[in-house]
């Protein structure tokens, strides 16, 4: 009978721990984003700005969770094109095969911003306005992705603040989807419901609201690929419905990916905001 060798097992398991290291770490080294020329990466946690416009990626979700926390500042990247910017901006992310187990089920959220959305100042300040103040209020976009491996949430959000000076007095998160994989779609719809609202080109929108989140979907689940948003309309559908009173501030929005899972990679082709 054959004496049982652990040092060749310890070996063993040792040498194959090394191959997987090694596969990821080729995995990890090739799939890094390139900057081509007029372009620059700009990796997650880094403020990117030009004007009254603002980038930048926050792994909020895999910070949270043990299993990614490492990972988490290495996994979304953003490139800009510098004469382009916003326009033409790409994201993109490489999580693990699953969602996170944090509510939202999304691992961080990567975005272009316009004003000050949650606390980075842009070049050009866009100062805060009272909802009751605003004029016209409205965003127009175009975006594409590609999500055969992974998906996210395509999203543009705004805070509603009780301050013009103090980044963290939120009221309400406001949030517009554009895309929702099927996990996310089921989320939103167990939310509680506010009511339906028409925006002015007759698109109907579900308005569910969970916590302090306010979210706007598509009453028939689909893609919102290109087109506009009216706000400004949206703001006063919540006012009349109680949800808002318009004392709170309005400071900045954005557009961007929440992964939810895999690798993936948005483009925002196009966006502009108005304001006033």
């Amino acid at each position: 009978m054959r004496k049982f060798n652990i040092w060749a097992v310890l070996r063993i398991v040792l040498g194959v721990v090394v191959v997987v290291v090694a596969g990821l770490a080729a995995v990890v080294w090739a799939t890094v984003p390139s900057a081509p020329e007029g372009h620059i990466r700009v990796p997650a946690k880094t403020p990117f700005t030009s004007g009254p416009y603002f980038a930048y990626s926050q792994p909020w979700g895999g910070e949270m969770t043990a299993l990614t926390k490492l990972w988490a500042p290495r996994a979304d990247h953003i490139i800009v094109d510098l004469k382009k910017f916003p326009n033409d901006t790409q994201f993109y992310w490489r999580w693990p095969p699953f969602g996170p187990t944090n509510g939202p089920g999304v691992w961080a959220y990567s975005a272009v911003m316009h004003g000050n959305y949650d606390g980075g100042e842009p070049d050009v300040a866009v100062p805060p306005k009272r909802v009751r103040d605003m004029r016209a209020f409205s965003q127009a976009f175009a975006w594409t992705i590609e999500n055969g491996n992974g998906d996210g949430n395509v999203l543009s959000e705004v805070y509603l603040r009780s301050s013009d000076t103090d980044p963290d007095a939120k009221v309400l998160e406001i949030g517009w989807f554009l895309h929702m994989p099927q996990s996310s779609r089921t989320w939103f719809e167990n939310a509680r419901p506010i009511g339906v609202f028409v925006d002015p080109k007759g698109m109907r929108w579900a308005v569910r609201i969970e916590d302090k989140f306010c979210m706007f979907g598509p009453e028939r689940a689909q893609d919102i690929r290109t087109g506009t948003l009216d706000m400004l309309a949206a703001l006063a559908w919540l006012r009349a419905n109680k949800t808002i009173t318009g004392d709170e501030w309005l400071w900045g929005i954005s557009l961007g990916v929440e992964p939810v899972k895999g690798v993936g990679h948005l483009s925002v082709d196009r966006w502009s905001v108005a304001r006033q």
